[in-house]
């Protein structure tokens, strides 16, 4: 089951303020936003409900427009087809809300495989981080990488992490652990929130200071994610998104950290994506 059906998940968003409701199987999200209407979010459904049913219970919820974000399992073919038939009844947002691509590193090589997979400057800069005396601890507050957040989002901290103390009391201590890089007498310059969940391990929330990334401590905390991740049992190890080529004007500002998470070996994974030219 993917992280966004299951329960641990649907109590996040309950958190959150979204109704959840199981329609043929699926968790749908909804809420009633001013000015807009009722909003869905159906996102990772092991399948695609039956649709006659779906579009029904969505009816008598009141929905008004849906997004529609599938695994990647199902084809695009069926995907934009699927989509077609909702647009008859719903506005389909055309903007995800979670990822298109995202880079798959497989945790069953041996660490020894998995770090020679890095690009050079990769292993350099892990080498280089070690040199400069960081050291990586695990945190029980999440205000510690609220915090580091903050300073390296700044005026946008706020939004980067929205609802992630929310999350903390929900996933803490069976299901995530917080990485801190430190130097100078446990001066954090970096952190990361790792979520555990079906044997994979996701690189939930990140940041750091200017100094923080000037000593490589982002790399050095996702070598030493991967190695969590690996005695947490996890077969694979998801960056959650990056910039998807297939729609190059959306998220632009995601190539920076794109080609930092490219960096380390992994693999892409697609979704399928909403075509517009379906709907028209």
């Amino acid at each position: 089951m993917e992280l966004q059906q299951s329960l641990l998940y649907q109590a996040y968003i309950k958190a959150l303020h979204w109704n959840v409701v199981t329609i043929d199987g699926a968790a749908v999200f909804y809420r009633k936003i001013p000015f807009i209407g009722t909003l869905a979010k159906l996102q990772r459904p092991a399948h695609l409900p039956y649709l006659p049913k779906f579009i029904m219970e969505l009816k008598k919820l009141g929905i008004r427009q849906i997004s529609v974000e599938p695994r990647e399992t199902t084809s695009q073919e069926v995907f934009s087809s699927y989509l077609y038939s909702l647009s008859k009844f719903f506005r389909i947002l055309k903007t995800p809300f979670i990822p298109t691509k995202t880079i798959i590193i497989d945790l069953t090589l041996s660490e020894h495989d998995i770090f020679s997979r890095f690009t050079s400057a990769k292993r350099r800069a892990v080498r280089r981080a070690e040199k400069n005396d960081l050291r990586v601890v695990e945190s029980h507050n999440i205000n510690d990488l609220i915090s580091i957040k903050s300073k390296a989002a700044g005026l946008f901290g706020g939004i980067t992490t929205h609802g992630i103390d929310r999350l903390w009391k929900l996933v803490y201590p069976q299901y995530a652990t917080i990485l801190l890089a430190q130097i100078d007498h446990k001066k954090t310059i970096a952190g990361i929130l790792l979520l555990f969940w079906n044997k994979t391990t996701y690189y939930w929330v990140a940041g750091a200071t200017r100094k923080g990334k000037k000593l490589f401590a982002p790399t050095l905390l996702v070598w030493h994610a991967l190695k969590v991740g690996k005695k947490k049992k996890c077969t694979q190890f998801d960056f959650i998104g990056v910039w998807d080529e297939r729609k190059p004007h959306q998220f632009p500002e995601w190539k920076g950290f794109t080609k930092f998470k490219e960096g380390f070996g992994g693999k892409p994974l697609y979704y399928p994506i909403t075509d517009p030219g379906a709907l028209s």
